[in-house]
């Protein structure tokens, strides 16, 4: 059950900083990186050097088919397109209205001048409206429409040109201004509850089932820079020789001024998972494999369980407790166990659930620490 905790699909931090009788401290008294995360590697050094420290980032490789990935990218295509269509036919349409009206403003007879002696001023009135509606109109289609093709052509096209389509794909987002703004880098992992709320919900197995470019919303954005800068490292052994597509499995990664660039691999607790589900090409079972999805079973009767109860948070908060107790040097001895299993029975009372009930109802705590090994 270690390797399965310590890859914890969501671990929502606990500010409680507990001790036992063995003297073993909690995760929240390391000096290091706060658990599920760790430093990130350096052979990610170079990829990592351009970002903003300040945003937070997802990759993961998009494994969906390639007429899918075609298909999502036809869409925005043909609106672009259409976009270009009209804007072009909007120019046609007013090539003599604007030099006739500059003509007019810098005092010059025109197309568009008026003898307003003989007009009236409900004349006078709806003229003005109409002009002032035409560059109204004008203004609206090139501060919005004529930004989207220009995107459009500096980033998804230019991306597909580069990488083109490919049946394994690096996915890089990176979150959106509004979601970091005032996100204190240092302590959001802990604290900030809502972040890790939809930081934990963008990297899902279900979520990621979509194909990349599906899966920009008011939260996150694609970085095609970054993505093509990751398919490039990939690509060239020889100059990025640790670098491989499996560094750029599914992960979350920040940035704090204490660690540097951390990485949360929340991809590997997602293949644990999915493990248990049967996909389009299982690969040869083998004999450990029964034991092993009791085991992730047993996980999520525990998890499943707590949220019916609505104390979710226990569960992320076990995760975390038992990701410190198994990296400490040495491993996770019997007594580290024995001391995790004191912690966790004194953060259940505090939170008012019978600990050997719970345990009973899970499947007996003799199994789940037999799990521990």
């Amino acid at each position: 059950m270690a390797k399965s905790a310590r890859r914890g699909p969501k671990v929502k931090a606990s500010a409680t900083s507990s001790t036992n009788t063995s003297g073993t401290s909690t995760p929240n008294s390391q000096s290091g990186p706060i658990p599920p995360f760790t430093k990130a590697p350096e052979s990610l050094k170079p990829f990592l050097e351009p970002f903003p420290q300040r945003e937070v980032y997802l990759v993961h490789i998009d494994t969906a088919p390639v007429d899918i990935k075609k298909q999502a990218f036809i869409v925005p295509c043909v609106i672009n397109a259409a976009i270009v269509a009209i804007l072009a036919y909007r120019v046609y349409m007013v090539r003599n209205i604007y030099p006739a009206m500059l003509a007019t403003v810098v005092g010059m007879n025109s197309s568009m001048s008026l003898d307003t002696s003989t007009m009236e001023w409900e004349e006078i009135a709806m003229v003005a409206l109409r002009r002032i509606g035409t560059v109204l109109l004008d203004y609206f289609l090139v501060t919005v429409l004529f930004s989207w093709p220009i995107r459009f052509w500096f980033g998804p096209v230019r991306w597909r040109r580069t990488v083109g389509f490919r049946g394994h794909e690096i996915i890089v987002r990176r979150s959106q201004p509004d979601m970091t703004q005032g996100l204190k880098r240092d302590r959001w992992i802990r604290e900030d509850e809502e972040t890790r709320d939809k930081i934990v919900a963008a990297v899902t197995p279900e979520r990621l089932m979509k194909t990349g470019y599906l899966l920009v919303d008011a939260d996150w954005d694609l970085d095609y820079d970054a993505m093509i800068h990751a398919h490039e490292m990939v690509a060239d052994p020889h100059k990025y020789e640790k670098i491989g597509l499996d560094d750029f499995r599914t992960a979350v990664i920040v940035n704090t001024d204490a660690h540097g660039w951390l990485i949360w691999h929340v991809g590997d607790e997602n293949e644990a998972i999915n493990a248990t589900t049967p996909g389009p090409n299982p690969g040869p079972s083998t004999p450990e494999e029964p034991v092993r999805s009791a085991q992730r079973d047993q996980i999520l009767a525990f998890k499943d369980k707590l949220t019916a109860m609505g104390k979710e948070d226990l569960f992320f908060r076990w995760v975390e407790l038992i990701q410190y107790e198994s990296t400490l040097p040495g491993g996770f001895t019997p007594e580290r166990q024995r001391s995790a299993m004191l912690q966790v029975q004194k953060l259940f009372e505090e939170n008012g659930v019978s600990f050997s009930q719970f345990w009973e109802d899970v499947g007996g705590l003799e199994e789940f620490t037999e799990q521990l090994d």
